[in-house]
């Protein structure tokens, strides 16, 4: 247990979170707070929060990035309207902001993504097959 502990109290005190700012809601920065995907949601208010132990004040300093998608809301608002289960819809959100992202910084370049993510308490899975 103190193995743990440890290594959690050094977790808290390194591990660093950069969120990028592009994006507008409702598919960007804020998710679902009160219904069964409400965890997407607060993981993206909790981790965007100015007092969260992890954000990262510049992308310098993060050892992740975060990308503050919420598959929940791409669903509500573009694939449920259409409802003909068109993936390329969903698909092509993503695929537009990591463009825009890995243009505009160079911190998704120099790892190819590999210490980017974005949190999806839906069952979307397919979404994370964006192409690139």
């Amino acid at each position: 247990m103190q193995v743990f502990t440890r290594s959690y109290i050094d977790m808290e005190k390194r591990l660093k979170v950069w969120t990028y700012k592009e994006g507008e809601p409702p598919l960007f920065h804020i998710g679902p707070m009160q219904d069964m995907y409400s965890i997407e949601g607060q993981f993206i208010d909790e981790i965007q929060s100015e007092k969260s132990p992890f954000r990262a004040q510049h992308p310098d300093e993060a050892t992740l990035f975060f990308l503050p998608v919420s598959i929940a809301r791409i669903v509500k608002y573009l694939y449920k309207p259409q409802f003909d289960f068109a993936l390329d819809r969903l698909q092509n959100v993503v695929t537009d902001y990591v463009t825009i992202v890995s243009k505009k910084y160079e911190y998704w370049n120099r790892s190819s993504g590999a210490d980017h993510f974005f949190v999806s308490c839906h069952d979307w899975v397919c979404i994370s097959f964006f192409k690139l």
